[in-house]
């Protein structure tokens, strides 16, 4: 009821009692207005109701004390009094909100994130000196790396628009190097070259990486490009985070890579049995993994992933390891770029791992070199996990290009053969028996298979778009062979697969190689001037 409508039922007591004496008449309404007050509950009473009834009900001063007995009106005090009372005890019953200690430290904690994060993108739009900006985009990267919750706020308050704009004004190379890099954290990624998103995917092998070479070598003659120049995304695991580094950070020719890919593996797998087993009992590592990591460092480099990004030629990579201490095997993704704001990959993962440690993490295979740690993970070789990275790269260009389609996927195995490993296992079998060798090897197969997400994707994606080499061989050698009959042998097997699939080749020369349509080309203008803008 309204607070109108108790005013009526106020009003038709006051005129009952001028209309008649009958104190049976008044007392009786009084009472069943007292029982209409008892059964509301709190919720309903109002201090202007409450002040209302006392004003109502209130009996004169001049009334006798034995007249106001008699009154009903006096019950109407006491029913307003004990509203009062129950109103006092439904607030006094309120629990208080006690916020803890650690939860009001963390409200200030990140105020203070994001005050800073205000702070330096504020001194950026005022600053006119290059070398200040420089130096104050490396303070936001540098904080968001420390807490990662301010790249949120960065982007909300429109670092991503002032980068561009920045980049549109400025000639300075070394300014522009910083920018890419601020632009690639916060999750930016430039338009692609092309008509479409085009992925270069290497499976895992050790040695047997030379096949992939031998056949990158064939697409780079019928395209007249460099391999970093065909692709916008590389993805790779074990042997192939190797390669994906050396040809897409370094730009390295091919041939170099074959030589110094040969000249590493025969340092790093020569090993005597006697020393080899002792280090494998003693160590998990049948090579000596100090100096593998030593020719990684050497090879490739100890600067951070993300800093690729400061050369706008560098294609997006990722690589893949196996974290091995968590409660599922999960794979890790070492990315030289962000995702944008707002989207999740389902694969943990950095970009602020240094490139050797991405390299070393993603070959550790069991039994030849020790686990690698990272802070609070323990990485082995992906391909225990994920031996064919194709669908992972899938996977991460529609996250960072959502709206772009998928011009060509070239995805390389390193080899295979007409037998299964478990094929080699010479010791007899019975018919209805199988030995725990025979299961350990059929589980290793199935584990390190590439074919299945082959077949899943050959079914699923254009033939024009989708390209799957791998060649079958003649022997299959182990990944760490260092016998040159066996390497030269394997180069073999790689030119013969070429001139069976010549055709392939140009077809996916061709399908790497288109342009984009003057349609595409306006809406990439467009909807750059959209984040400069910020429309």
């Amino acid at each position: 009821m309204s607070l109108n409508h108790w005013k009526i039922f106020l009003q038709l007591k006051d005129h009952i009692s001028k209309l008649t004496n009958d104190k049976t008449m008044q007392i009786n309404f009084s009472k069943d207005l007292v029982n209409v007050l008892q059964k509301l509950p709190p919720s309903y009473y109002t201090k202007e109701l409450i002040k209302l009834f006392e004003t109502q009900t209130n009996p004169p001063k001049e009334q006798k004390e034995n007249e106001a007995k008699e009154s009903s009106s006096n019950y109407i005090p006491t029913v307003i009094k004990g509203i009062k009372d129950k109103i006092g005890v439904a607030k006094e019953e309120k629990p208080k909100i006690i916020i803890p200690k650690w939860k009001q430290q963390s409200s200030s904690i990140q105020a203070s994130v994001f005050n800073k994060t205000r702070h330096i993108i504020l001194s950026i739009q005022l600053s006119d000196s290059e070398h200040s900006i420089q130096h104050l985009i490396r303070s936001l990267l540098d904080h968001i790396e420390e807490y990662p919750e301010a790249r949120g706020k960065a982007v909300k308050l429109g670092a991503i628009r002032l980068f561009l704009r920045l980049r549109k004004t400025t000639t300075n190379e070394s300014m522009l190097e910083s920018i890419h890099e601020g632009l690639s954290s916060l999750g930016y990624a430039n338009p692609v070259p092309k008509k479409g998103i085009r992925i270069l995917a290497i499976d895992g092998g050790g040695i047997r990486g030379l096949l992939v070479i031998e056949m990158i070598k064939k697409l780079e003659e019928l395209t007249g490009k460099r391999v970093h120049e065909l692709f916008d995304f590389f993805c790779g695991v074990s042997t192939g985070s190797i390669l994906a580094y050396s040809m897409a950070i370094h730009h390295r020719p091919l041939e170099s890579i074959s030589e110094q890919y040969e000249c590493i593996s025969k340092e790093v797998f020569q090993q005597s049995a006697l020393w080899g087993t002792g280090n494998l009992v003693w160590t998990h590592s049948y090579y000596e993994t100090a100096l593998w990591e030593q020719k990684l460092k050497d090879h490739l480099g100890d600067h951070k992933l993300i800093d690729s990004a400061r050369n706008p030629n560098c294609p997006k990579i990722c690589t893949v390891s196996a974290v091995v201490n968590q409660t599922r095997l999960s794979a890790y993704l070492f990315r030289n770029y962000s995702l944008p704001w707002r989207y999740h990959s389902e694969y943990l993962g950095s970009s602020h791992h240094e490139v050797w440690q991405a390299a070393r993490a993603s070959s550790a295979a069991p039994t030849y070199f020790d686990e690698f740690k990272l802070g609070n993970l323990i990485h082995q070789d992906g391909g225990i996990l994920v031996n064919n990275p194709t669908a992972i790269a899938l996977h991460e260009v529609k996250l960072l290009w959502p709206d772009t389609p998928i011009q060509c996927i070239v995805s390389f195995g390193t080899g295979r053969s007409v037998l299964s490993t478990s094929d080699f296992i010479t010791a007899p079998q019975s018919a209805n028996t199988t030995s725990w060798a025979n299961k350990f090897y059929k589980i290793l197969d199935s584990a390190t298979d590439t074919e299945a997400v082959h077949t899943i994707l050959n079914d699923l994606l254009p033939p024009n778009i989708y390209y799957r080499f791998n060649p079958y061989l003649t022997e299959m050698i182990s990944m760490v062979e260092t016998d040159s009959k066996k390497l030269q042998q394997l180069k073999r097997d790689a030119l013969m697969y070429l001139r069976r699939n010549e055709d392939k080749f140009q077809e996916a020369a061709c399908a790497l190689t288109m342009e984009k349509s003057y349609m595409q080309k306006l809406k990439d203008y467009i909807n750059l001037q959209r984040d400069i803008h910020g429309i």
